[in-house]
């Protein structure tokens, strides 16, 4: 799968112009879209999870889902910060696992990225009153449990990152190796010998490691395009056209939109996207967010 990098012009992320020409002819800020499949979210017309979470009308919060694109972002924007708005206008499109019968796919929910930063940086959004509807978020089946997206706060040693609490119930699982869901939302598992984990608490052993260990740690506000609440953006013939010049020879239609690959015996088999994006900028994409737009 291409990554992040492999798409990004040499001036992506810095504060600096592009040459870029718009389609008007004049310099602009490269559109990129990256096209994903959110697997928790079968209902076509309905998001059901708190990844992405509609904060309000105004605003959206993506935590601790799509782990392998968090990290890429991360690597491209947080190498020498912890929180940065992107200069580029990059927006996350979100389309629904196949339903049962396989034959309905729409795009479940539109965001441009606003910030991208650590979940240590994330939790400050926590006194500002428009984002409060992140401090709890009542489980729809038991009301008092938190399930909040931002479910890991900070702690701190000598006013230094030390580790991550567990602050909401979101993730809770403990894998195989040891290690719960929740801290593999910042730590890749492989470097779990790097901290401590106590109770719902981690402390890495090298506070001077951080930046180098918490390779997850990376989540991102968006402005509201779109969030499906009973009714998602149909995928038809001009955006099968767009993805289809994106992945040529890929037989893109409107329920296999990321293509076909064909096997030795020639059945051709979907291709799911399952925890990766596909990477769309230029004309393509700038096309694609006028579709979107005229039908959010």
């Amino acid at each position: 799968m291409t990554s992040i990098s492999d798409y990004s012009c040499p001036c992506s992320g810095y504060n600096i112009d592009c040459n870029y020409l718009g389609a008007s002819g004049g310099p602009m800020a490269q559109v990129e879209i990256f096209l994903y499949c959110d697997r928790l979210s079968k209902n076509p017309d309905r998001i059901t999870t708190v990844i992405p979470f509609r904060v309000s009308d105004k605003h959206i919060f993506f935590g601790p889902g799509e782990s392998s694109f968090r990290k890429e972002l991360r690597d491209r924007f947080l190498i020498y910060t912890d929180n940065i708005a992107p200069q580029n206008d990059i927006y996350m499109v979100g389309v629904n696992d196949l339903t049962g019968s396989g034959s309905v796919r729409k795009i479940l929910w539109v965001g441009k990225i606003t910030k991208i930063m650590t979940f240590e940086i994330a939790n400050r959004l926590l006194n500002d009153p428009e984002w409060q509807a992140l401090d709890f978020v009542p489980d729809i089946k038991n009301p008092s449990k938190n399930i909040s997206p931002l479910h890991v706060a900070p702690t701190e040693i000598m006013r230094k990152l030390s580790g991550y609490r567990h602050r909401s119930a979101l993730h809770p699982k403990v894998g195989k190796d040891g290690v719960p869901d929740w801290v593999k939302d910042v730590l890749d598992p492989r470097d779990k010998g790097e901290i401590l984990i106590k109770e719902d608490e981690f402390i890495l052993e090298d506070l001077s490691r951080a930046k180098k260990i918490l390779r997850r740690d990376c989540c991102f506000t968006c402005e509201n395009i779109f969030f499906a609440s009973g009714q998602g953006i149909s995928i038809e013939k001009e955006l099968v056209a767009l993805l289809d010049e994106r992945q040529p020879g890929q037989r893109v239609d409107e329920v296999g939109i990321f293509g076909y690959s064909q096997g030795r015996d020639g059945k051709l088999t979907m291709n799911k996207q399952k925890g990766s994006s596909l990477h769309i900028r230029w004309r393509v994409a700038e096309e694609m967010l006028e579709y979107i737009k005229r039908r959010a």
